[in-house]
Order: C-alpha cells, then structure tokens, then sequence
C-alpha cells in the first residue's frame, strides 16, 4: 500500500516562528523549501507527490514574495481540495512580542521595502489585516507569544508524532486585593457568592479544607454558577489549542485568595482533566503558593 506523504504550508505573520519551525522540521527529516512564490505551489505540490523518494515535505510561504498578498488564500482554498492531506500551519504572535523580537534580531520587517516611511508597529498591523485570508485557511494557528525555542520545538515533534502539542492548562485562585494575575487568560469573579470568611470556624481554613467547600457548595448560586463555568470552559478549551497557545490560564478570585476562588479553581480543574486527559491541568493558589498537577 503506497504510504501517504505528509506535506506542510509553513505560513504567517513575520516574526511568528515561520524560519525556527521549518528548521526544527528539517531535523525531523522533513524536505523543506523556503520562500517560495505562490504561483510556482500547485506544480510544486505535483512534482513532491510523483517523487518517491520525498515522504514529508514543508514549504515557507510568506508575505516576502510580492505576489503573496493577491495570490496565497485562494491558491491555499485550491490545495486543499486537490491534496486532502495537505496541512497549512499559520505562525502569529501578539503585537508586543513581534515587536520585541524585530528589536532584538534588528531585523528589517519585510513589508519596509515597500513602505519604509513606516513605523515597525504600523507595518505589522498592515501584514495582520493582509493575512486574515490566510489565516481563515490554516488547518493549525500557532501562537508562539509566549514560548521559548524549546517549547516550539517539543510542541512540533509532537504535532508531527500525532499528538496534541505541548499544551498545559491552568486554574489559578487569587485575591483581588493582591492584584489581577497579569498570566490571566480568563478572569472569574467569586466574589458575589456568600463568603466563608464570616464563619469564625472556618476563618483559618482555605478552600482546600473540606468544611469550606461544603459550605460554598450548600448554596445554589454556587452550584449554578460553577456549572456554567465548565459549560464555558468546555467550549473555549479546543478552540484555544486550535488556535495554537501553548499554556492557558483560568484565574477565579474572591477578596482574599483563601476560601471562595481556592474551593472554585479546584473544582474546575478536576472537571477539566476528567474531560480533557490528554492535556496537562494545573491548579495554583497564588495566595498559598501552592501549585500541582491535578491526576486525570
């Protein structure tokens, strides 16, 4: 049975990862191409699978060739309907994280070619407005703003060896009064639900403590609202790996960080890593300094 080649449009913003990922997949014996411009794919993309001896192959296509803009998202549309197996990786990282790595490699962006009187911050918002049709047609968004070198390259071995990436899960109690936790991806306010802190035997305890969550739980408000938590948490969980982060945040707070938001946190957790076990859940208490893997 002839084996199905395994082929990757390496594609995205500037800065995004786009040259650090066909590097590592070259390492995984992968025949990469960089640059190529979008009107020669289609035949390139023939000449790949006649050859016997490519298995796997990445092209880097990017907003480098002149023709990119007018050409990539109807000429991916057309790929993917002639090669069902074709994956299109788009790389994308926030505006702050590109503009820090510009800064840092002293790299010119490639659109300043075309529009050099512009501000760095200016041509990366033109290039995310360019390439919403391209990102529209990506099988796989990669957001690589918060991952180190090490980390893009595990999470691709581990896309390549059919798994789910690198992707760890967070719930993080707090207290409001120390401060909103700047890792935050989802912020939940608990601080509406009747608090344990007025019950004088249950004032030195947490939410960790049995009788704190028994208390919290007696109350419907409470039960109703933590199962519209993990309604929520349960849709915006697969849409967030779509779109490529490595690490996601659910912070819960309450005034104090002790009772209320702790008792929350882990209860979501425990729900998260039943549903979802192949993903790595965490539950930290900021105010304990306590953090663990939840057991799936």
């Amino acid at each position: 049975m002839k084996e199905a080649k395994k082929i990757i449009i390496i594609t995205g913003l500037s800065g995004g990862g786009k040259s650090t990922a066909a590097k590592y997949l070259e390492d995984l014996e992968f025949y990469c191409i960089d640059n190529i411009p979008p009107d020669l794919i289609p035949n390139l993309f023939h000449l790949i699978s006649e050859n016997p001896e490519i298995h796997r192959a990445a092209l880097v296509l990017d907003i480098r060739n002149p023709k990119f803009r007018e050409l990539a998202g109807g000429m991916l549309r057309r790929l993917k309907k002639e090669f069902p197996e074709v994956e299109v990786w788009f790389f994308k990282a926030d505006e702050k994280t590109l503009i820090k790595r510009f800064s840092e490699t002293r790299r010119p962006h490639p659109l300043q070619r075309y529009e050099s009187e512009k501000s760095l911050q200016k041509l990366i918002e033109e290039e995310i407005e360019y390439l919403k049709p391209v990102e529209e047609e990506a099988t796989k968004i990669i957001d690589t703003s918060h991952m180190t070198p090490h980390e893009l390259k595990q999470f691709i071995k581990d896309l390549i060896a059919g798994g789910k990436g690198t992707f760890k899960i967070t719930f993080l109690s707090f207290g409001f009064k120390y401060g909103i936790p700047q890792e935050a991806d989802n912020v939940f306010d608990v601080r509406f639900l009747p608090n344990p802190h007025f019950v004088p035997e249950l004032r030195a305890k947490t939410g960790m403590d049995r009788e704190v969550k028994e208390f919290i739980l007696k109350f419907p408000e409470t039960l109703s609202f933590i199962e519209k938590l993990k309604d929520l948490i349960s849709f915006t969980i697969p849409h967030y790996y779509k779109e490529g982060k490595s690490y996601l945040t659910f912070a819960v707070g309450c005034t104090g960080g002790q009772h209320r938001s702790v008792a929350i946190a882990e209860i979501l957790a425990e729900a998260a890593a039943k549903e979802f076990p192949d993903f790595d859940v965490f539950v930290e208490h900021r105010e304990q300094k306590e953090r663990k893997k939840v057991k799936q």
